[in-house]
């Protein structure tokens, strides 16, 4: 079913009035009283401000580069989260930098939305028992996102073995805002997460996917299952859940209408995207200017729909081109205008790539490199067929795997979270080198156990929460 996008004007008068109705009085109580009044708040903006200029976590891993003053704009002042992060500085006291974090404080807003809707709507006039049972199921697998996002950055890698001894985050299911939130350890978080998007709450969601992009079904419901057991390397219960995922939203975005048009546009309401977050620096969300790193321009394939036959009017630019010279040789600047990343939310192409590592790994290669290629088949003109390769090991599987994965997930979360993972296993764990020799200014490297992987939490919130010690 396709999705229908609102439009952006009548969405963020949907929001408005969203944040007037939501009277938050001093103990958290609301004035919203009606299942449908109760309901807008799941119908706000599908975006989650970041308050940067440049996404930090692709800096980090080494995918890309801010376009206009490049490095000279990372490297100006020393004392900086964005020098922290691009020189991987780990001396700078980032906490003390990071005096407010809007990322942080628009996902606990989102999440304090979603405990009105939960803890408000049993009780509310009008609606059927089976739509409020829907609702309240979609806002606790929305919070389960939420808090996933949160933990993702916040914390570090879960691993089993000393998952109970890290710290975690606030896991936040009230509207009592004169609690403080208690910061849990990384296991009970975890377990919060999976609580929130179980099987007896997801057997509850509308059972397919939905007309509305600031929505979400079942697909998105067993996609966040999913997503949440690879983080945690659950990785035969991950496959499970994507699919089943899969069965219900499969379709993926093809891009080979490119060779014919000349234009790629990647709209809010792709029908691959199972729930849609946005970030609104950018463009809302685009890919123009975006400045990719020589690495993650060796994984685009020449064949590429986008990258042979795009053509940016009226200057007749190619989709990437050669940026100003102030970023490193190699590098590569979209000129693509049309292409609305999802940056936080999911897509059937995260299903597909979670599938064929769950798969690589069980030793299942070649139906591993299988899912891979149906993703291919829709972003390469006549692709090499990565399941004929014969003979690989699952090093050689995963490397494949990584590469294709690495430029598919630009500019959204994945790369972030693959990379954080993958550092914890000893077979895939890589230290990552952004060689700035061209431009005579060394090399800068990062290991897999830095602390630049957590970031920390603001100060603002420190402030008020004792139990927010730093994860790192």
């Amino acid at each position: 079913m396709k999705k229908i996008l609102l439009t952006l004007a009548s969405a963020a008068m949907l929001l408005t009035s969203c944040d007037d109705k939501l009277d938050i009085k001093p103990y958290g109580s609301s004035t919203l009283s009606t299942v449908d009044e109760l309901e807008t708040l799941l119908n706000g903006l599908p975006y989650l401000w970041s308050g940067n200029d440049y996404f930090d976590l692709d800096v980090i891993c080494n995918n890309t580069y801010r376009p206009w003053n490049g490095v000279a704009d990372y490297i100006g002042n020393d004392n900086s989260l964005r020098y922290a992060y691009f020189t991987y500085d780990e001396s700078i006291d980032r906490a003390d930098l990071t005096d407010d974090d809007y990322r942080y404080n628009n996902l606990y807003q989102k999440i304090n939305y979603m405990n009105t809707v939960i803890s408000k709507v049993p009780g509310a006039d009008g609606g059927t028992a089976q739509k409020k049972d829907q609702i309240v199921a979609e806002a606790r697998v929305r919070r389960a996102w939420y808090h996933f996002l949160l933990v993702g950055m916040y914390a570090r890698q879960y691993d089993e073995a000393e998952a109970d001894k890290l710290g975690g985050i606030p896991y936040v299911d009230n509207t009592n805002s004169a609690e403080e939130k208690t910061k849990l350890s990384l296991k009970k978080t975890y377990e919060r997460i999976l609580e929130d998007c179980a099987d007896n709450v997801l057997e509850k969601l509308v059972p397919t996917g939905v007309d509305n992009v600031c929505r979400c079904g079942l697909d998105f419901g067993y996609g966040v299952r999913a997503r949440v057991l690879f983080q945690m390397k659950r990785y035969d219960e991950a496959l499970r859940y994507a699919d089943l995922a899969l069965k219900i939203n499969g379709r993926l975005e093809n891009r080979s209408a490119v060779k014919t048009t000349g234009d790629w546009i990647l709209d809010y309401d792709c029908p691959s995207n199972y729930y849609l977050i946005y970030s609104d620096n950018s463009n809302l969300g685009d890919l123009y200017g975006y400045v990719i790193s020589p690495e993650v321009a060796a994984c685009i394939d020449p064949d590429d729909y986008v990258f042979k036959y795009y053509v940016a009017e009226p200057y007749m630019d190619p989709a990437w081109g050669t940026p100003y010279p102030t970023v490193p040789e190699g590098c590569l600047q979209s000129n693509i205008g049309d292409a609305r990343c999802n940056v936080w939310g999911l897509r059937s192409e995260s299903m597909y790539y979670i599938k064929a590592e769950c798969l690589i790994r069980s030793g299942q290669i070649s139906e591993g490199l299988a899912q891979i290629d149906k993703v291919r088949a829709s972003r390469i003109e006549d692709p090499e067929i990565y399941a004929d390769k014969t003979g690989l090991t699952e090093a050689e599987a995963m490397k494949l795997l990584q590469d294709s994965k690495r430029f598919e997930f630009i500019k959204t979360f994945e790369n972030f979270f693959d990379r954080k993972r993958w550092n914890s296993e000893e077979a895939y764990k890589a230290t990552i080198v952004r060689d700035l020799t061209s431009l005579g200014l060394g090399t800068y490297s990062l290991s897999p156990d830095s602390p630049i992987w957590v970031f920390p939490f603001p100060m603002n919130a420190v402030k008020h929460n004792k139990s927010l010690t730093q994860n790192y």
